[in-house]
Order: C-alpha cells, then structure tokens, then sequence
C-alpha cells in the first residue's frame, strides 16, 4: 500500500459494513463489502480525497477503554514501584501509560496492582510487554499481554469488562 504525506490511517473492526470517520476532515461514512475483508486496504475520502489507510482490529476480546491509576514494576528490576496509567483493559491484557524508562522493554515482564471500580480491593496481574509506543519525549504506551492470570483475577476482570 502506498502511503503519500497526506496519508492517515484509522482502526475499524472487519465487518460487512464498517462506519468510518475521515481522520482529515471528520466526514462521517460506511463500507460495504460483500465479505468482511482479512487485511488492511486503503481508500480515498469522498469529501476531502485525501487517503485513508484502513486497518483492521482482530482482537478476540472486548477491549474498554478507562483511565485507571496502577502501580507498576519490571520484574527482576531492583527500583521501587512506579505509578502509571492503565488506558484499555480486555481479558487478555492491557494499555499502559507511564514515564520513559531504559528497564521498559519488549519482553519484559511487568507486576501492576490497580483498583477496578466499583470493588476497593487491589488486584495484582503479570504481563509481559508486546508493544511499545513514545507518545512524548518523556511518556510511552505499552501493550501487555497478561501472563498466568489467577482465576480470581480473571473474574474481577470480566466482571469489571460486563459492567
């Protein structure tokens, strides 16, 4: 797929109809297929012709988007907990938002201990981090993958996710 500098992409789920907002000048729209498509393709905006990179979303879980403050530690590293920002939860794992650090790298293991509302109770998860992106010069996002999620975790989890 070519991309030109006017090039932006957004994030839909594949389906035989997906509405669609133009990430340039906010048209609103749907596509039709006759089968849901399986890659990403591209399109030009019937209103402002730019071109928009379609990709596709194939999680298997609900993901919810929330803001919930969790603290956090890269296991095997000695340094105290640091706070940071969950900013999706599905049952698979996890967005995470924290200060930049040099110990924040793909493989590593991470132990988060957050309150999901409405219970007071702390609940404490692994996961290891799959992605990472640098949102500014000093913050990043990562995505977790949970690791050997307990079974009262998982509950509290779905729970929270069917609320």
């Amino acid at each position: 797929m070519e991309k030109d500098s006017d090039s932006k992409s957004i994030t839909v789920y594949p389906s035989t109809e997906m509405h669609i907002v133009c990430p340039h000048c906010g048209v609103k729209g749907k596509i039709t297929k006759a089968n849901p498509p399986e890659k990403a393709f591209a399109i030009s905006c019937p209103k402002c012709k730019k071109h928009i990179v379609i990709n596709l979303n194939k999680r298997k879980s609900y993901r919810r988007n929330i803001e919930i403050e969790a603290s956090y530690q890269i296991t095997g590293i000695n340094r105290p907990p640091r706070k940071g920002n969950i900013i999706d939860i599905s049952i698979g794992g996890l967005r995470f938002k924290c200060l930049k650090s040099i110990h924040e790298k793909i493989g590593n293991v991470m132990s988060l201990s957050f309150v999901l509302p409405p219970r007071e109770e702390p609940i404490k998860v692994y996961g290891e981090i799959v992605r990472i992106t640098e949102e500014t010069k000093t913050t990043v996002t990562m995505g977790l993958r949970f690791k050997d999620l307990g079974e009262y975790e998982e509950m509290e989890i779905g729970f929270f996710l069917k609320a």
